[in-house]
Formats: C-alpha cells, sequence, structure tokens
C-alpha cells in the first residue's frame, strides 16, 4: 500500500468522524429552534390574553373588529345595551353578513386605519375608554366606550351613542 493511499484512507476516516460529529448536532440545532420558537409564541400570547383582561385592550379589539367586520371577536367582546336592547329577530350569520358588508370599504382600505387607545376611566364592574379612530386623511373620529365586567371579562355595550358612531350588527 502507498503512503498517498494510506494517506486518503487517513482523511477519509476523519471526514467520517466530522461527519458524524456533525450530524449529532443537528436534530439539538433543530430541538433547540423550535424551544425558541414555542417560548416566542407563548409571550406572545400571554401578552395578548393579560391585555384582553383590561377595559383598555378588550376596547380595542372590538373597535377593530367592529371597523373590520370580524364577526367573532365582535360578539365575543361586546353586549347590548340591557336597557335599550330592542330583540334582533335576525341570526347570527345574518348579522354577520350585515356587519361584514357594512365594513367591506374599510376593509379595502385597511392600511390607513389607525386606532388609538386613550383614557380609561375604570369604576368597580364599569369602565369608560377613550378610543380615537383615523380612517386615511379623515379628521380623528373620539369614540367613549361603556365597557361591564361581565363573568371576569370585560365587554363593550353596544347602546345608540356607539352604533351612531360605529357599525352595530
Amino acid at each position: 500500500m502507498s503512503a498517498v493511499e494510506d494517506r486518503y484512507r487517513r482523511l477519509e476516516a476523519e471526514g467520517e468522524i466530522a461527519r458524524l460529529r456533525k450530524m449529532r448536532r443537528q436534530p439539538l440545532i433543530l430541538i433547540a429552534l423550535f424551544n425558541v420558537l414555542i417560548l416566542a409564541t407563548a409571550i406572545t400570547v400571554t401578552v395578548d390574553l393579560r391585555r384582553l383582561q383590561t377595559p383598555g385592550g378588550t376596547a380595542l379589539v372590538w373597535v377593530q373588529a367592529a371597523v373590520f367586520g370580524e364577526c367573532e371577536k365582535y360578539r365575543t367582546y361586546s353586549v347590548a345595551d340591557p336597557v335599550l336592547a330592542a330583540p334582533d329577530s335576525r341570526t347570527t350569520d345574518q348579522r354577520c353578513r350585515d356587519l361584514r358588508a357594512a365594513t367591506a370599504t374599510a376593509r379595502a382600505d385597511s392600511i390607513r386605519i389607525k386606532l388609538t387607545l386613550g383614557s380609561v376611566q375604570r369604576n368597580g364592574d364599569r369602565a369608560q375608554v377613550a378610543v380615537a379612530l383615523v380612517r386615511g386623511d379623515d379628521p380623528v373620529r373620539p369614540l367613549t366606550l361603556t365597557l361591564l365586567r361581565l363573568g371576569g371579562s370585560w365587554r363593550v355595550v353596544r347602546d345608540a351613542r356607539v352604533c351612531s358612531q360605529l357599525v352595530c350588527a
């Protein structure tokens, strides 16, 4: 056997050892990457859930749902005014279609719509929240929302004043 062949055999063995080390590291890197992604997702979800436990966070989510026609959030985070509520004979699907139809232009121009949380005044299970809505170049539309704490969660009260400022379905 020549010295060249011996050298090639030795280099090949060293390459095989390096390849095996690399193959052992790849699953560990993948596991570490997944753990980082899971942790980042958990932190984001925690922040969102904590925000929804406040009147201001709930108001922002509901206004966004009312402006862009997100039916599920609209229904989840609001309640009809218990005093003024008239019975509604429409089904949930019909109300959702009406909301989506009324907010079609906002969805088409969503990049130019901005929501800003203003003052939050909390008094026990009731709260008043100010939200500024800006649609493109239009002037700022100040919204004042009344919220109730029902079953441990905040809900926006859909009353005549709110429905005159936003779409109510």
